[in-house]
This record gives C-alpha cells, sequence and structure tokens, in this order.
C-alpha cells in the first residue's frame, strides 16, 4: 500500500495526504520571481531569488509553548496534504491546540502587460482550541535572513510594517522583508540558535537588531489567548527585491492579504490545470497528467533575460536549450506563450555558425557551448520550434525562426564526415566530450558519430523541408528533404549493428563502431530512422527485464558489463533510472506494445508517492534520477523538464494525437486493458480539442473537430458541453459534446470496483429523444426508445463495470 495517498478527481484536480514523519523532503514552490523548497518537518528551507540567483531566506520555522507554565508544546503526528500550488500542514500540540499551516508563493495569472506577481511567500497559521478550557499559546517565528549570500547582512525592525528589513553591506539593493500579519509582542534578531530548540519558553525580546556577525536570525514572539472552540489566524510573510531598499517595501506592500494571495494562486492554477487534461482508466497516468502540469507552472520563470526556466530550481541560474526544447513539447498544450518566448530566446543567441549554444545565465544572458562543433541542442531546437507552430498555427512565429532554423539546418550538414554521418570531433570527457543528453558522465566520451544526435539531426532537415515548404520555399524544402532521406540512410548504412540488428551507440573519433546496448536506442525509433521491424526490434529488447524495475526504465541494462546504478561515476546515466527516459520509452513504444506504454506511464509517476520518506521523493514531484538497485532518488526533488515529457507522450503517445507533419490526426493507443481514454480542452491552432475514444465495440472517436489525416472512425460534433454536465463521484470522468440537436455523452470509470452514477445535463431539454445506450459490460449498443425532454432532465441513472464505460447517445425527435 502506498504511503500516501491521492484524493480528489484524479484528472481535475488532487492532493496527496500522508502523515507528517513520512517525507524525506517537502515539496518544491515557484512563481514567477521566486521559488520556496519546503522540509521534510513541514518548515520552509529556502527561498530563492530568480533575479539575484541567490537564497535570499534560509530557515523559516515556528515552536510554541505553553504561555502560562512556559513548557514547550510539542507537535503529536499529523498530516501533510499537498496541492498543486500550496502544502498544508495540519497536526495537534502537546495541549490539544490544533495547528493549521499553509505554505505557498504566490502566482497568479500573468498581466497581458507581461506582468506577474511580486515575489512573495506565505506562511499562513490557524491555532485552534478544542478544549474545554482557556490555554495561553507562545509561538515564536525563527528565520534566517542571509540565505547563502554574503555575511554582512544587516537589520532594522519597521514596527508600523510589523516587519524585519535586512540587506547586505556589500550589495544593499539586496533587499528583504519578514513580518507578520498580525502585532507581535516582541523582537529581535539573534546569533543565539538554540533558543529555537528551548525546552523552556525564551523570555521576552530584546527588540535589539544590532546582532554582530552579519549572519542574524530573526524572531518574532506572538501570544494567543484561546477560549475554548476559538481560533487564531496570522500570516508570516516574506518579500525581496534586488533593487534597493525603497522597492522592497513597495514590493512587500503590494502583497494581497494571505487569503486573497491564495485565491489568486488558486484561480491561476485551476485554471491552467484545466487545459489538455487525459484521462484514462488508469488514474496513476491521470494524476501523473495534473501533476506534470503543477509542475511545470512551478518553475515557469520571469528572469532578467525574459520567461525561462532553469535546470534545477533554487540553486541553478542556467537555462538549457535541450531542456528548453523538450520543456516546449509539453508547454505548447498547456502554456504556449510560454514556449514562444523561452523558445526565441534560444534564437536570438544562436551562434553565427548556425550552432545551438548550451545553455545561458537567466540572469544576464552570458551563454556557453562547451566548445564543441555540433550538439543535440541544435537539431532539438529546430524540432520545437516546427512543434510550435503546429500547435499554435502561428505563421508569423514561423516566419520569424525560419531563417535560424534553415540556419542550423545547414550548420548541421557541414559537420558531416565521409560516411555522410554527422560528426563531433570532441576528445575530451563528459560535459567537453558527450554531445547528447547524458553529458555529465565522469571520464566518458561520446562523441565522433553518435546514433542519438545523428537521429535527431534527420528529424531536424526533414523538420526543414517542411518548414521550407509552408512558407512556398519549395527549393530549399527539396534540398532538405533530399538531405535528411540522405543521412537517414547513411544512419542505417553506417550505425545499423549487423551483430545485433539494432544501432551502434556511436562511431567513436578513432573510427571504431562501438557496440553498447543503451536507453539511447528509443532515438532511431522515436525519430523515425529505425524501419518498422526494426523499430520493433528495438523495443522489445528495451522492453526486457534486465532494463525495467517498478519506478521505470534503466538507462543500460542490468546485466551490462559497465552497469553503475549509482552516483559514481555516471550520476545514475550508466544503470540509474532517469525517470523521464520512461516517458520517451512510452512514446516510442505506444504502437508496438501499448501495454508497456501504459506500464511505463503509470508505475513511473506512481514511485513518486510510494514511499516519499524511503525513496527521497515527494509525492506528485517530479524528481530527477533513482539509484538502480534501491530506487531512492539521488538527483533533484524537482527535474523541470521531466514534467512536460510526461504530459507530451500522454497526449501525443497515449492519447495519439500527430501534428509532425503540419496536420491534424488522431491515433489512440489504447492498452489491452483500456477500453477507453479521452482528451478535453486542449489548446490547439487558436481552438479547443476534445475527443474521447472507446472500444464500442470496435475503435471509435468523437471528437469537437475534423481531422484532415487518416484518423480511427469518428463522429464530429461542433460543441463541447463537458462543463454542463453535473456528477458526483472522484471515480468517474464525464464528457459530452452536441451538434445541434444530437447529443453524445461519455462516462469512464477510473475505479477497479462497479461504481454507479447518475449524468444530469444543465440544459433545457424539450420535446422527445430517442436514447441509446453503450454500456461496455454488456458490449453493444441498446435503443431505450423515445423519453421526454422532463425524463431527461431528471437524470440518467447508470452502474459501470470496473474501468469500464458508457456511452449516451441523445437525437431529438420533435
Amino acid at each position: 500500500m502506498d504511503v500516501a495517498s491521492g484524493s480528489g478527481a484524479s484528472h481535475k484536480t488532487a492532493y496527496y495526504e500522508l502523515a507528517d514523519d513520512e517525507l524525506a523532503a517537502g515539496s518544491t514552490l515557484g512563481g514567477p520571481l521566486a521559488c520556496a523548497t519546503i522540509k521534510a518537518t513541514g518548515a520552509v528551507e529556502r527561498f530563492y531569488s530568480i533575479e539575484a540567483g541567490q537564497e535570499f531566506f534560509g530557515s523559516v520555522l515556528l515552536h510554541h509553548w505553553d504561555g502560562r507554565t512556559g513548557v514547550q508544546l510539542e507537535p503529536r503526528t499529523g498530516s501533510f496534504i499537498i496541492h498543486p500550488e500550496h502544502q498544508q500542514h495540519v497536526f495537534t500540540l502537546a495541549n490539544d491546540v490544533a495547528v493549521h499551516e499553509d505554505i505557498f508563493v504566490l502566482s497568479g495569472q500573468p498581466g497581458d502587460d507581461g506582468s506577474v506577481d511580486p515575489p512573495a511567500l506565505y506562511y499562513a497559521v490557524e491555532l485552534r482550541n478544542d478544549t474545554q478550557e482557556p490555554l495561553t499559546v507562545s509561538t515564536f517565528a525563527f528565520c534566517q535572513l542571509r540565505g547563502d549570500t554574503a555575511h554582512d547582512v544587516l537589520t532594522t525592525f519597521r514596527k508600523r510594517l510589523n516587519a524585519f528589513i535586512a540587506w547586505n553591506n556589500s550589495k544593499k539593493d539586496y533587499v528583504r522583508l519578514f513580518g507578520c500579519s498580525v502585532p507581535v509582542r516582541s523582537f529581535e534578531t539573534t546569533s543565539d540558535h538554540a533558543k529555537a530548540v528551548s525546552e523552556h519558553c525564551p523570555q521576552a525580546l530584546s527588540g535589539k537588531t544590532d546582532v554582530a556577525g552579519g549572519d542574524p536570525l530573526a524572531v518574532l514572539e506572538l501570544s494567543h489567548d484561546l477560549k475554548p472552540g476559538k481560533a487564531a489566524k496570522f500570516t508570516l510573510l516574506l518579500s525581496f527585491s534586488v533593487r534597493g531598499k525603497k522597492d522592497a517595501l513597495r514590493t512587500y506592500r503590494s502583497c494581497p492579504p494571505a487569503d486573497e494571495a491564495l485565491a489568486r494562486t488558486q484561480e491561476y492554477y485551476r485554471d491552467v490545470l484545466g487545459r489538455s487534461i487525459v484521462v484514462t482508466p488508469d488514474p496513476e497516468v491521470n494524476r501523473g497528467v495534473l501533476w506534470a502540469k503543477a509542475n511545470m507552472l512551478r518553475v515557469q520563470l520571469k528572469a532578467p533575460t525574459g520567461w525561462a526556466f532553469t535546470n534545477d530550481p533554487g540553486h541553478s541560474n542556467n537555462s538549457v536549450a535541450r531542456d528548453t526544447a523538450w520543456f516546449a513539447y509539453g508547454a505548447d498544450y498547456l502554456t504556449p506563450e510560454f514556449s514562444r518566448a523561452s523558445l526565441l530566446a534560444y534564437v536570438k543567441r544562436q551562434e553565427k555558425s548556425g550552432e545551438i549554444i548550451e545553455y545561458y545565465d537567466i540572469r544576464n544572458g552570458k551563454a556557453a557551448d562547451y566548445g564543441l562543433n555540433i550538439n543535440d541542442n541544435t537539431p532539438l531546437l529546430v524540432l520545437a520550434l516546427w512543434h510550435h507552430y503546429n500547435t499554435t498555427g502561428d505563421k508569423d512565429f514561423l516566419r520569424e525562426v525560419y531563417p535560424a532554423a534553415a540556419k542550423a539546418a545547414r550548420y548541421i550538414l557541414s559537420q558531416r564526415n565521409e560516411q555522410g554521418l554527422v560528426w563531433c570531433t570532441a576528445t575530451g570527457t563528459s560535459d567537453f566530450g558527450i554531445i547528447g543528453w547524458r553529458n555529465v558522465i565522469q571520464d566518458y566520451r561520446l562523441s565522433g558519430a553518435t546514433t542519438e544526435v545523428n537521429s535527431e539531426c534527420y528529424a531536424a532537415l526533414l523538420t526543414a523541408s517542411q518548414m521550407a515548404r509552408v512558407l512556398e520555399k519549395h527549393e530549399e524544402s527539396a534540398k532538405f528533404k533530399q538531405s535528411a532521406e540522405q543521412l537517414r540512410t547513411d544512419i542505417n548504412t553506417h550505425l545499423s549493428n549487423p551483430s545485433n540488428g539494432l544501432y551502434y551507440l556511436n562511431i567513436t573519433v578513432e573510427g571504431v563502431p562501438r557496440s553498447d546496448v543503451t536507453a539511447d536506442l528509443v532515438f532511431p525509433v522515436m525519430f523515425g530512422v529505425a524501419s518498422s521491424d526494426k523499430a520493433a526490434l528495438i523495443i522489445g529488447r528495451l522492453s526486457a527485464r534486465d532494463f525495467w524495475t517498478e519506478a521505470g526504465i534503466r538507462t543500460v541494462p542490468r546485466s551490462a558489463p559497465y552497469y553503475s546504478p549509482g552516483p559514481k561515476p555516471a550520476y545514475g546515466l550508466l544503470g540509474g533510472v532517469w525517470v523521464a527516459m520512461s516517458f520517451w520509452y512510452a512514446f516510442a513504444a505506444a504502437p508496438f506494445v501499448p501495454d508497456f506504454m501504459a506500464y511505463a506511464l503509470s508505475v513511473s509517476f506512481r514511485h513518486y508517492s510510494r514511499d516519499p520518506k524511503r525513496n527521497n521523493t515527494v509525492p506528485g514531484q517530479f524528481s530527477e534520477w533513482l539509484h538502480g538497485e534501491t530506487l531512492v532518488n539521488e538527483g533533484m526533488m524537482l527535474s523541470p523538464w521531466f514534467p512536460p515529457r510526461y504530459l507530451w507522450a500522454a497526449i501525443e503517445g497515449a492519447a495519439g494525437l500527430d501534428t509532425s507533419t503540419g496536420s491534424l490526426s488522431v491515433n489512440p493507443r489504447l492498452a489491452p486493458d483500456w477500453k477507453w481514454c479521452a482528451v478535453q480542452n486542449l489548446p490547439y491552432c487558436g481552438q479547443r480539442l476534445t475527443w474521447f475514444v472507446a472500444r464500442a465495440p470496435d475503435m471509435q472517436m468523437y471528437a469537437n473537430f475534423h481531422s484532415p489525416r487518416e484518423s480511427v472512425p469518428h463522429e464530429i460534433f461542433e460543441q463541447d458541453i463537458s462543463d454542463k454536465i453535473h456528477a458526483g463521484g472522484e471515480h468517474i470522468v464525464f464528457l459530452g459534446l452536441r451538434q445541434d440537436n444530437h447529443m453524445i455523452f461519455f462516462a469512464g470509470n477510473t475505479s477497479d470496483r462497479t461504481t454507479s452514477a447518475a449524468l444530469r445535463v444543465d440544459a433545457a431539454f424539450s420535446g422527445s429523444y430517442r436514447v441509446r445506450v453503450f454500456d461496455s459490460l454488456l458490449g453493444s449498443w441498446h435503443d431505450r426508445g423515445l423519453l421526454p425532454g422532463s425524463a431527461m432532465e431528471g437524470g440518467i441513472a447508470m452502474r459501470l463495470e470496473r474501468k469500464g464505460f458508457w456511452l449516451v447517445d441523445l437525437q431529438q425527435e420533435l
């Protein structure tokens, strides 16, 4: 049984609840200008400034003492409730006072003018006396004001704000405020950290803020007299500015009250999480999609250089090109305006040669490329630019970026060797000798002609051809297409491994073919280099037991001579579980083994909540890489480029959306035990697409759009009326479509038990309706005859088999 239980409708809103002694770390939360992490205890660990690239605050925590006796009020075991946008902590103190804490970072809808919310961390607290006796609680709030800045922090306290003001003497513009929403009883800064863990209530605080040493601990004292049944509320607020005290004060004052701030943040998350809803019979996959979207929102930053995300939230200032390209594959279905801005940042910084840089510092734009003559960033950016155009239909964007894409394609062609393969000349190791995604393996080289990068380059050249075709540059289109097909031929001639029917890992710079079997075999399948037969052979090998764990696919098989599942020398890249590799696999495997695709998506996400304390994970949060044997996370607690790949794999893999050729088709890949799947409210070229697919008994799709390319048999309806359906139960998915007097309703059961439900529609029914019902348990359509509209208003009762569905077809007859 999983330690953390997922609750709520898995596809729309959800949270995890678990005991507060079952975490190794808390949530990573973020807004456009700030990032916060929470400790396993529920205290704030750090609050990070995106603009400065530094922690402006360290730990923030609360302790309580009995106001009459001075005895420490130790907390009893309580619960954490982890939401997409905030984390709650509910527990009781030793005197039976109930405590409710809620931590979140302000993050509302960005303005049309590009404005965003100020950096603000809220720590909202409620104390409630559930006893029959009056009680007094003394609460002390402790805050490390230095963060990881220089040891020269100075402070003052402004009583009218109930807040400390702190700044660095060496950087006087780095100003932060830590305050309380209600008047405090006393305050001070101190170097006496032992005060926070005292068994007896500290004395009244001194009111001094001149502690020496440059690393002050700010302390606030609050006292609450609680009558039986009564409660007291207060909020700690942290904010900052990199533009001096005046701006810091303005920023602090502009922060809304906690209730309003949380409502604003929740409204924004509710809106964005309501886009691109993917639902299947597997609630873990549905939760994975929902939480992928939440994780993506947490890391979308408004840096001094523009919209971006970093490769390690709260620690790094670097935006990486490959990460950004893959992020766009998911964000195009969620926040396409973010995709556009983040991709254009790399178009702007393209090198004169045409190569795409490795990364840039989001604070100042300083770029680096590790001195490689070719890298995976170059083809991946071209692919991401095309993906963004295909999903938005923004031809002005395509016209803007095509010169950069064509330049990158020509640069790729200029880096071929005599065999026609794209060739990296690097003789270094790690970052300076690995041209693909596994570029941090110590004392390891992967250069020459790699199957990974050559596969990506083939797809990029074909993409450049398609771009040129759309822009009516037909001569260029033909040349790029011819070059792409030639590269594909050369890959299959020189990088194909005759001894096992797969591909070489690479041909080394010394010209030696290197025959390793790794998860990188997925690339020639993903990018269309491998023939159908060869792709099936590759997927079969990658599906073998020695690759797989109950948390996802290993980067190399357990049986390999060089298998090294831990941090040295390869950070899990030679045998650990880099979780997002499972998402690449799921996409590639979908046409061949949809059952294993579903397994990969389900188990990889579920692992985050199975035993988070043991596994060093946070429920609902996409951590980076796991030890290949213990399956304990040894990487980042939130890896930003993993969630978008999950969303992409669910939409384009499982749900079968394909826009790669510039037109739309849908060919869902249902696992054998999936009788249905659905997608709702997916942004596409100015529309919002909804479709559901069911085995009724053959595969049939119902959609609110026309697919010009061949798809599964489908019926088109004009309007998505899902928001007019009212039904209870968190395990039932309801969707509805309408075309004039014809309506089709879908109800899918995500539970492993038979479930009853009622379909009620907020619509005026007049006349009579011919009612036809398909019940997956029966496996056939049944005509229920004509029903008067008044009967329809009362709702339709249904009983859905485990993981099954109903289709209700209503045709008005006047």
